[in-house]
């Protein structure tokens, strides 16, 4: 139940920024972006992982493709200060959404966001809807657009 309620809820948000998002459930789970890519059937590397970090003036989001890992002194250079991964309830308070399920966009406030370059190597990238079994599929460059991040290196390459 509380998974439909955070799904409907996100598309809800969505459509109040005028965005159109169609989320598919995958009952494996899509809580982490190996599970998503399996269950989607995509590329590990088309995962747009939304990662909340704590920096110096408040939240952060690091849109991640899913076969780099976040390198955290990067992403404080980029910054400016220290940023370090938010805690779940931090995570939950910043974003509306639980770890897992974080959606990028259509928080509760707008989230300063910075975006993998590997990302937008995709036309067709996946992010989580809300929920840890919810995804849905976006352009990389739409997804650009409605986050207004900025395309930088702040990861770690697998």
């Amino acid at each position: 139940m509380v998974k439909e309620d955070a799904v409907s809820r996100f598309c809800a948000a969505a459509a109040e920024l005028s965005i159109v998002v169609e989320p598919v459930r995958y009952p494996d789970g899509t809580r982490t972006a190996i599970a998503a890519a399996a269950a989607i059937g995509c590329e590990l590397s088309q995962i747009a992982k939304s990662l909340v970090c704590s920096g110096p003036d408040g939240a952060v989001l690091a849109l991640t493709a899913g076969h780099n890992r976040l390198d955290l002194e990067k992403l404080s250079k980029i910054v400016g200060g220290h940023v370090r991964m938010a805690t779940p309830e931090e995570a939950r308070v910043a974003s509306g959404y639980a770890i897992g399920g974080t959606p990028p966009f259509a928080h509760p406030v707008p989230i300063p966001a910075w975006i993998d370059p590997a990302l937008l190597a995709h036309e067709l990238v996946y992010a989580a809807a809300g929920a840890p079994d919810a995804c849905f599929p976006i352009s990389s460059a739409k997804l650009q657009q409605i986050t207004d991040a900025k395309p930088l290196d702040f990861v770690v390459s697998r």
